[in-house]
């Protein structure tokens, strides 16, 4: 278990739209994630990225850059002029090869590799992500097991686990009861079938049951 019992933590992933980032930060989400990957359907160039968050340049949401393989000095140039809490780090390199950053990352675990093998690096990062493997990189809606989920949060203990892939309103509660993780990361599971047009009503019934969760966190990676 990762620490005291309380409400679990909510992200929402892939935002495109500015009313949508205004909808999180009114209904208390966490954090959100800005996808900067081209290949997305919910990617974004710098420019839009950041038209999109002065939509709401004071909201309290963690703002999470999302990449994949970018090269370090893009990184650096998006936190600057995104004004990133976080960044998370897909693909193939090193998550060292970032380091050290101006802002805390997030470290990536896809699919349901081998539990022995899963050592947090040093630095530590801000939290873990388990998300499902395959194809792509997030915002498929395909599932990760949750039976392996639940045995790499507490693998990884004391260090804060997030959950990824196939996250919806009809099976949040479940899988925060089995999984026990720090918090929820959601992206297709706040559409209706529009990648990166988010349903205010879906997050609000994301929020309801994070709210309600008793979701084991550590205290060092609240949100």
């Amino acid at each position: 278990m990762n620490g005291a019992v309380g409400r679990a933590g909510l992200k929402i992933c892939g935002l495109t739209r500015p009313d949508d980032v205004r909808v999180c930060d009114e209904l208390g989400v966490d954090a959100i994630g800005i996808n900067l990957w081209p290949r997305s359907p919910r990617g974004l160039d710098l420019a839009a990225a950041e038209t999109l968050l002065a939509a709401c340049p004071s909201g309290p949401a963690r703002r999470v850059g999302i990449f994949v393989d970018p090269e370090p000095a893009f990184v650096t140039e998006a936190i600057a002029r995104l004004g990133l809490d976080l960044v998370q780090l897909h693909g193939d390199r090193d998550v060292r090869d970032y380091l050290p950053l101006s802002v805390p990352y997030v470290w990536v675990i896809r699919g349901s590799v081998d539990l022995a093998a899963l050592v947090v690096p040093v630095p530590a990062p801000a939290w873990v992500l388990l998300d499902a493997g395959g194809p792509g990189f997030g915002g498929t809606g395909a599932r990760l097991d949750w039976a392996w989920a639940a045995r790499a949060v507490a693998r990884l203990a004391p260090t804060p686990v997030w959950l990824a892939g196939g996250i919806t309103a009809a099976n949040a509660a479940t899988a925060l009861s089995l999984v026990r993780p720090a918090g929820l990361d959601v992206a297709s599971g706040a559409e209706n079938g529009v990648p990166g047009h988010k349903d205010r009503a879906m997050i609000t019934a994301l929020r309801r049951i994070c709210d309600a969760a008793a979701a084991t966190r550590d205290d060092r990676g609240n949100v």
